[in-house]
């Protein structure tokens, strides 16, 4: 009896330094890391919000603004109208490329031949970089030889090509539908991913309780997407209120 005290106690002696040691050692592996990301991202960040309240003048010593900066940009029809068109074109676009990728997604998870081969083609898009893929956009919406205008007048759809960059209404909607292309593979990615990590088996439990296509999609497959969804439609989102090279070069 007295032995198996002993142990114990040995072992309660023990273990905390045992747990402590990795513990330290994996904090001093990540402080590099945690050294570089405090100095290149939160060092800079509060030091433009610094900035943000200062009145810094090139050739001029600057001084406290407190927050007329921010007065005077709110107060800026130009400012007002870049920042509404800039997130509607994000929203519009992210919510495109979504609804089109879940569908795809949707395509490619199903027992279709060669889905294996289709979800490598689809990523080429992706791949394609910001400039090639604003030029192939131009000659797609040429309003000479567009193929866009070909396809349509081709149809019968409309009797002339049309100019489509040519009003900003017509060339904003344009470019959403352009940017959306290049951010649905990164949509299907993700939610192709999320599909295949659902469990088969509620999918025949559901359909042992009768539940139709809609039933499963609305019930197992959504919840269960909602966290790779929340992840895409966040990249998805930030990528288009950065997009600069495809609304500039169309």
């Amino acid at each position: 009896m007295r032995r198996t005290e002993i142990r114990h106690e040995r072992s309660e002696a023990i273990t905390p330094s045992a747990h402590s040691r990795p513990d330290f050692f994996l904090r001093t592996l990540n402080a590099p890391a945690i050294i570089l990301v405090i100095a290149f991202s939160v060092v800079p960040l509060f030091y433009v919000g610094y900035l943000s309240f200062q009145d810094m003048r090139i050739g001029m010593g600057g001084g406290f603004a407190g927050l007329d900066n921010y007065r005077f940009v709110l107060e800026d029809a130009s400012v007002i109208k870049a920042f509404t068109n800039t997130l509607y074109f994000a929203a519009l676009s992210v919510a495109l490329a979504t609804f089109i990728g879940l569908g795809i997604a949707l395509l490619l998870h199903s027992d279709i031949p060669g889905a294996g081969w289709l979800v490598s083609a689809v990523v080429l898009p992706w791949a394609v970089p910001e400039i090639v893929n604003a030029l192939i956009w131009q000659w797609i919406y040429n309003p000479n030889y567009g193929a866009l205008n070909g396809i349509l007048y081709s149809l019968g759809i409309f009797a002339d090509y049309r100019a489509w960059l040519s009003s900003p209404l017509s060339a904003m909607h344009a470019v959403i539908f352009a940017y959306a292309w290049k951010l649905v593979p990164f949509v299907i990615i993700i939610l192709y991913a999320g599909l295949t990590a659902i469990p088969t088996e509620q999918y025949e439990s559901a359909e042992i309780d009768g539940a139709g296509d809609w039933a499963q999609f609305r019930y197992i497959t959504l919840p269960l997407l909602a966290a790779p969804l929340g992840v895409a439609v966040m990249f998805c989102m930030v990528w288009a209120m950065r997009a600069f090279d495809i609304v500039y070069l169309l």
